[in-house]
């Protein structure tokens, strides 16, 4: 896992430093396991559910919300790898988990 360390007097640079960690060591990879687990969910309980046609558009509400939270999610970090090609930022980073 990411070790994020806060040193005994920060400055407000620490601080940020400390804050983008975190985010993007534990939040991002959250957020997008989350929606994966979202779309499992949904193809499981369709998939499960297939004679009860209520349940089964429960699971493919999952599905389609589970695909519409990553595509928007890929979609940002390509714009953020746009913005920062275009502005000479280094912006190889992919959210992941480090152990």
């Amino acid at each position: 896992m990411l070790a994020c360390n806060l040193i005994a007097d920060p400055k407000f640079q620490d601080l940020l430093v400390y804050f983008r960690c975190i985010i993007f060591g534990s939040i991002i990879p959250l957020i997008f396991a989350l929606a994966i687990a979202s779309f499992i969910w949904g193809v499981v309980q369709y998939v499960i559910n297939s004679d009860e046609e209520a349940k089964k558009e429960k699971g493919r509400d999952f599905m389609i919300w589970g695909i519409i939270a990553l595509t928007v999610m890929v979609t940002m970090w390509s714009l953020v790898r746009v913005v920062g090609n275009t502005f000479n930022i280094d912006s190889k980073f992919i959210p992941q988990l480090k152990q």
